[in-house]
């Protein structure tokens, strides 16, 4: 995804000057796309549940602030995004 992606999100920062620009949690290093990927990877592959994955990511990431919480609404803006209508 490109970096304007996150934009409207409102726990996703983006400062050009840290982590090169990349969207990430505010407040953290911790990219957006990464949390994301890495709950979409362990459903996928792992065949995990939804909550089965985000607790497995909260596992790499303990220091993810928001917890459980951060990481669905991370999934839910995702989710709008990619089913919005292309212009």
């Amino acid at each position: 995804m490109d970096d304007q992606f996150w934009d409207d999100c409102p726990l996703v920062s983006r400062d050009p000057e840290m982590v090169h620009g990349t969207p990430v949690l505010k407040g953290t290093r911790l990219p957006a796309d990464t949390l994301v990927g890495s709950v979409e990877s362990y459903e996928e592959l792992s065949g995990m549940t939804e909550d089965q994955a985000i607790d497995a990511t909260l596992e790499d990431f303990p220091s993810t602030p928001g917890g459980k919480d951060a990481l669905r609404e991370l999934l839910a803006y995702q989710g709008s995004r990619l089913h919005q209508p292309q212009p």
